[in-house]
């Protein structure tokens, strides 16, 4: 019986044993985990160099012909003749249609004669007014007489002149709503005429960057075809618009060969001025606490910081920004997987490892 209790006496020291050696264990184990540090994220980072650049100010808006008309009959009569087609371009001065004269050249000779009479009648009276033989009340009937003889033969070949019609300026006729024999009326229209010869590019400028704006600067137009033509800044509304607050700006470019048509969309790049600036890719964007857009980068103790920019110009490669101080080391990968004031591991980025290779050789 004493020997059935000594030996439960031992197994449970034994397990008293081991189950203590169990508790001191993971606290064993805890202490290693505590005493060992995290590892560091790595991140790849790129060395910035800054370039010179204009920073740009873009517009939205559309070319407009320079110059367009609608032109209008100055006389009534019937289409004689129609002498261009639509879709012609034709010269300053060149007939486009023919109105039929009718009457106005025997109303034209009946003038002329009256003409001849009155012109006669006043040579006499002032023959006779020279020799005192009549009153000078009778002398100035008779030039009265003359002048609105004179008037009437003048109104009537301005009439028949009329019936001419021609392009005022050097145009492509780009509507001709008119058959031969139609009758018109004075002041319908007979012609649209448009000089693609060179366009107005018009768009609105905000009022906090029109004061960076001056006449006669040079501008870009890109077109929404790809293509970009060379301007000039021509005109800046010295007067707001009450519902945008917004400036009408107006920009000359030429159009070789007119090549290009009228209401096609553009982009208006103005630059505004010199800025120095780095090229990043899109990766690389990051926003503040606050949206403010930036980049995160690390210090000389490779803790990352954040640091605000400003866009100079856009496109679908990367973007070209300034407030970054060159030779800053900015994150280019991993910068969504570290906090601010986090120390990481940093490896250059390919394109820079490749630059620093082939500086060595």
């Amino acid at each position: 019986m004493k020997k059935s209790w000594l030996a439960a006496g031992i197994v449970v020291i034994v397990l008293s044993l081991w189950m203590a050696s169990g508790l001191l264990r993971p606290e064993d184990s805890a202490a290693s985990k505590e005493s060992k540090p995290d590892p560091l994220m790595t991140v790849e980072v790129q060395a910035i160099e800054l370039q010179s650049m204009a920073r740009t100010l873009s517009l939205q808006g559309e070319l407009e012909p320079v110059r367009y008309l609608l032109l209008k009959a100055e006389t009534s009569g019937k289409i004689e003749e129609l002498l261009v087609g639509k879709g012609s371009r034709v010269s300053a001065g060149q007939q486009l249609l023919q109105l039929d004269r009718g009457s106005r050249l025997n109303l034209l000779a009946e003038a002329t004669a009256r003409v001849k009479s009155a012109r006669g009648e006043q040579e006499a009276a002032a023959a006779l007014r020279r020799q005192r033989l009549q009153s000078e009340v009778q002398s100035e009937q008779a030039e009265a007489a003359l002048e609105s003889a004179l008037a009437m033969q003048r109104n009537i070949e301005l009439d028949i002149s009329y019936t001419s019609i021609t392009a005022p300026f050097d145009a492509m006729v780009n509507d001709l709503p008119l058959e031969r024999g139609a009758l018109i009326e004075r002041g319908d229209v007979v012609a649209e005429l448009v000089d693609n010869s060179a366009f107005d590019v018009t768009a609105q400028a905000a009022q906090q960057v029109v004061s960076s704006l001056t006449i006669g600067q040079s501008v870009t137009v890109e077109l929404i075809t790809g293509e970009s033509l060379p301007g000039e800044l021509r005109y800046i509304s010295s007067v707001a618009d009450p519902k945008t607050r917004s400036f009408r700006v107006e920009a000359r470019v030429e159009n070789p060969d007119e090549a290009f048509a009228a209401g096609i969309s553009a982009t208006l790049s103005i630059p505004v001025e010199q800025v120095e600036a780095a090229f990043i890719t899109p990766s690389a964007l990051s926003l503040g606490d606050d949206g403010e857009l930036g980049v995160k980068a690390v210090d000389d103790e490779n803790r990352v910081f954040f640091l605000p920019i400003q866009l100079v110009s856009t496109s679908i490669d990367g973007a070209w920004v300034s407030g970054i101080p060159s030779g800053t080391r900015i994150i280019t990968l991993g910068q969504g997987f570290v906090s601010l004031n986090e120390q990481v591991e940093t490896q250059l980025a390919q394109a820079d490892s490749q630059s620093v290779t082939n500086d060595k050789n």
